[in-house]
């Protein structure tokens, strides 16, 4: 569990007392049940398929969106998509590192995977829809695809910066 020692020092408690505290919590890290690990574990991966499973329904709900649209609707709606989720995410991604601080370079990378996941998945699917419908796309799908990618990934890009500012 990650603490912050400035927030307890402020509060009055004693660099020793922090240190004890500190070091309390860590042991406890690493005297886990083999039970807990596993269930750490099984969240990441259950976070990852949630992500995965995201990605895949955003890009499929965006693809409609895409030939119908003849104005810059499709590009707000895929900036305020990626946002959405991606806060949500990040909100759950700040819970796990607030017990679990070994993983967040992991929770790190999967964002970002996902991310691109999501970017190719628009492209895919909407080359896959032009192909079956015979239908020419009324917007540049990959500045959609990118859009969405960037808006994806801001709020977590912002709370990592905020993270390492406040540390």
């Amino acid at each position: 569990m990650n603490i912050n020692k400035l927030d307890l020092l402020s509060r009055g408690w004693k660099p020793s007392e922090v240190e004890a505290a500190s070091k309390i919590l860590e042991e406890a890290e690493n005297d886990k049940q083999p039970r807990t690990k596993i269930l750490d574990q099984l969240l990441f991966i259950v976070l990852g398929i949630l992500m995965l499973g995201n990605g895949f329904v955003c890009s499929a709900l965006l693809v409609p969106f895409i030939y119908a649209s003849q104005t810059s609707l499709v590009l707000m709606l895929a900036a305020v998509v990626g946002v959405v989720f991606s806060a949500l995410f990040t909100i759950v991604i700040f819970d796990i590192e607030k017990i679990h601080k070994k993983h967040e370079t992991n929770l790190f990378i999967a964002f970002i995977v996902n991310g691109i996941v999501n970017f190719y998945l628009i492209l895919e699917f909407t080359a896959q829809f032009s192909i079956r419908t015979k239908l020419a796309p009324t917007q540049n799908i990959y500045l959609i695809a990118a859009i969405y990618l960037i808006a994806f990934l801001a709020p977590h890009i912002i709370y990592q910066m905020r993270k390492k500012r406040e540390t």
